[in-house]
Order: structure tokens, then sequence, then C-alpha cells
């Protein structure tokens, strides 16, 4: 339970819905508390599903509330999910709040009031996150439910198929949420995939490329928020950050606690300073998310082809961004004078010169163009300081140097038990799917808890769209 609380953590996220109060365990909570995560809690209702004994549910609900009302993390208590709650629960949820814990947010409906929800829960194309028709009131607001089909690495494909076939997609697939006619639509996204990389010709290539899809649409979900911070957009909740059993949807991270391009996607996009695109048009922001403010900042733009060559003058803005808002900088348009694929880099820097924020979006003018990212090659050369322990988790500095002449298209990160070969996990990387120009150098923090590495011997490796696997 820590680990899946921390990935949370690590991810910046600020809340967790624990949907129909599926968890119930003192654990979840204690972890919640001890992360500074929030919780939006529901009741055990919804989908116009409720109790037949009213006075039954009232005494649970009043249980589960003195139970765990003294946990800080608890923000609000929801009646149901997406669905109005009957008006005898209702009145005698509102009561039980009032006489027990006055002091929290008393939601009904955990799709309707004063929030929204229903999705959307398949791929869509990344831009329209920033127009709020995409959602289901045609606004922002505080919406509880976003999503789409998210295909963790390959190893953990495999453990997902277990002794059946893991590829090509087939009944295993289906068996594990990759459901045709539900809403996760998974055949919207494969063909986002190969749009936009090809068809696959394994189970190791489709997920290798699933990961920029993936990575893609999770930052432009909270960055879509970003962008329209305080005017219509509060919050947005995903469905689903943790998974439940091994999935091919919904998911940040996998059964495994194996991290992924949506996890490291919407790390980015969650950064409590952070610089970004707007999709739609380009126009660039810089975001505080903090409760201090920043002044004094330069934001940094550049346009580059893939052999990291200039395509212009840089732009900068000096800006300053107040407490828990954001603030627009420039535009960069996609010109018709600009490759159909090329790399926007953006940064914010401190008044004192520090880097605050770093992204970087790989720009296509059709979907198909973003295949020359597979057709670019590249090579590392990694480097890696000694494995040191500070109570219980172990670390090390990771060294990536871009060696060949090709920007590295989302390089990826791991750590696998010199020993033993097994994955090490969970892994907590200070950055990782890197966009490192020919040349280019960075150095990442990799850590881990001691007890997943039983030899004490990390292997670390790098791999990626267009460079092939490099281990320490």
């Amino acid at each position: 339970m820590a680990d899946t609380v921390e990935l949370h953590r690590d991810m910046n996220f600020t809340m967790i819905r624990n949907w129909v109060g599926a968890s119930n365990r003192e654990e979840f909570f204690a972890a919640c508390d001890e992360n500074g995560i929030l919780v939006w809690n529901d009741f055990w209702a919804g989908d116009a599903i409720f109790p037949p004994d009213n006075d039954v549910f009232l005494a649970i609900a009043a249980d589960t509330v003195v139970r765990y009302r003294h946990h800080p993390s608890i923000a609000v208590w929801c009646a149901t999910n997406e669905s109005d709650p009957p008006a005898a629960m209702d009145a005698g949820l509102r009561a039980l709040l009032a006489r027990e814990q006055p002091e929290l947010w008393y939601q009904g409906n955990s799709a309707g009031g004063v929030v929204t929800g229903h999705g959307p829960y398949s791929w869509i194309d990344p831009a329209r996150y920033f127009d709020g028709d995409t959602y289901s009131i045609g606004s922002y607001g505080f919406h509880t439910e976003i999503g789409l089909p998210t295909v963790p690495v390959a190893e953990s494909m495999r453990h997902l198929a277990g002794d059946q076939p893991a590829w090509p997609i087939g009944p295993v697939w289906f068996n594990h949420d990759w459901c045709t006619r539900g809403g996760q639509n998974p055949d919207t996204y494969r063909a986002a995939i190969e749009d936009r990389f090809g068809t696959a010709s394994s189970l190791e290539d489709f997920c290798a490329k699933a990961q920029l899809v993936n990575y893609e649409s999770m930052r432009a979900i909270f960055e879509a928020y970003n962008a329209a911070l305080w005017n219509d957009a509060s919050g947005v909740l995903l469905w689903m950050s943790h998974p439940a059993h091994h999935s091919t949807v919904w998911q940040t991270y996998d059964y495994d606690l194996d991290t992924n391009g949506s996890f490291h996607g919407a790390r980015k996009g969650c950064e409590p300073l952070h610089v970004q695109a707007r999709l739609s048009d380009w126009q660039v922001h810089a975001v505080n998310q903090t409760a201090q403010p920043l002044d004094g900042a330069t934001v940094h733009a550049e346009l580059l082809d893939l052999r990291g060559r200039s395509l212009g003058a840089p732009l900068t803005a000096p800006l300053s961004v107040p407490a828990s808002s954001v603030s627009a900088a420039f535009t960069v348009p996609f010109t018709a004078a600009l490759p159909p694929l090329h790399l926007l880099r953006l940064r914010l820097v401190g008044h004192d010169g520090t880097e605050l924020s770093h992204n970087v979006y790989w720009r296509y003018r059709t979907p198909a163009d973003a295949r020359e990212l597979a057709r670019t090659p590249t090579d590392v050369d990694l480097r890696t300081g000694p494995a040191r322990r500070a109570g219980d988790r172990s670390e090390a500095v990771v060294t990536v140097r871009n060696t060949g002449r090709a920007v590295t298209a989302g390089l990826r990160l791991s750590a696998r038990d010199a020993r033993t070969d097994q994955r090490v996990l969970p892994l907590r990387c200070s950055e990782n799917y890197l966009w490192l120009l020919p040349g280019e150098t960075a150095a990442v923090t990799v850590s881990w808890p001691s007890r997943a590495l039983s030899s004490g011997r990390p292997r670390f490796v790098a791999e990626g769209l267009n460079l092939p696997r490099r281990t320490t």
C-alpha cells in the first residue's frame, strides 16, 4: 500500500479518489496522510444501484466516518458514483456529516452538482483536451473521471499473459480489459499508435510505441487544466490511476508497479513549477502550483530538427507567476515553413539561473509524420556511480550521453538485479522518457527500496523507440 501511494506522490498528484469506498484499510489513509495526498472518499453506492435498507447503510456510514475522520488526508465524502442519491440517503448522510465531521465537503453525486465527470475514457487527439466542449457539460470544472487505455511495458504484458500468448492481441488481452465495445474503445488507441509509428512487428515493438502515445496523452490531460486554471478549470481526477489487476487500460503504472509513459506524462504535467505549450494553438505558459509567487522567472523556447539543429531564433520572455496561478509567455506557431516533424523545447528558469522545469514536444503536421522518429536511429552511452543506501532505500546516479546523430525519442531507464536479471520495482527516477540531443548528457538519480534488490548489485538499462537496448 505504501508503495502505491508513494507512486501517486511521485506523479505530483494531490488527491486520490477512493472510488465507491473500494479501499477500507487503515494503511491507505495513513499512507495518504504521510505523503500529503488528499482523499476524495466515496461511500458504497452509485450507478443508480442503491442498498435495500437505508438505515443499515447509514449505520455503516456512521461507523466509517467515525473510524477514519482523524485522518487529515480525507477532504471529501461523496454519497454516490455518477447518480443522485435517494432523498433519504442524501438527508441521512448530510445529517451524519454535520454531526460527526462538519468541516469537510459533502458531495452527493460524483459527476453532478458543482463537479463534472463521465470521461472521456478512450483515446482522443491530445489537442482536444484543451477544448472545454470535450467534457461532459461543455466546460472543464472539477472533473472527477477521465482516462484512456494504457498498455504497459512489454515485460509487464508478459506477466499479464502468463502461460497464454501475449502477442498478437487476442483472448488474453480481452480478458484484461481490452474490450472493443467498452468505454475504453481500444481500437482508437491502437489506431493512434499505428498511425504515428506504424504497425507493430512484435509485443516489444507495440509496447515501445504505445509509451509515447501514453506520455503525450496523459501529459495533455493535466496541461489542459493548467492552461485554463481558475478560468473554469479547478481540478481533474483520473479514471483510473491505480490498476486493480493486470490490465491494458486506465492506469498510470501497472500491477507489477512498473511505471510507463502515462506515469511520466502525468508527472510532467503535474510539476509544481512547470512550463508547457497549449496543443490547440501552441501558446506557452508558465504554471505555478505552489503557495509562493514565482518572481523574476524567464521562459525559453527553441525549435530543433531531429539532428538537434536550430530551426530559427529562440524565443525568450520574462514573467512572474502568482501563487496557484498560470501566466502566458508567447506563442510558437507551427508555420508552413517548419518541417512536418520537429521538436519544441521549453525551459522555465528562475531569477538565479536555476532551471525549474523543461518540457519537450515532438510536433507533427500529420500523425504519419511522427514515424520519422523510429526511422532516425541514435545511440547512447551509460555510466553509473556507486549505489548508496540510506535507511530502507538505495540510490545511484546514472549518466546517459547521446553518442549518436539524432535525438533520443523518449529514452526509458529501468533497473534489474545484476545477479537474477529480475526487474527492480518500484523504481523512482528523477526524470525518465528522455529527449537528449546529440552530444547531450543527463544525470538521472535512480532509487529503489533496498528490499527489492537482494543482491545489492543493480544493472541499469536504457531503451527507446530509436535506439538499441544498452546496459551498464
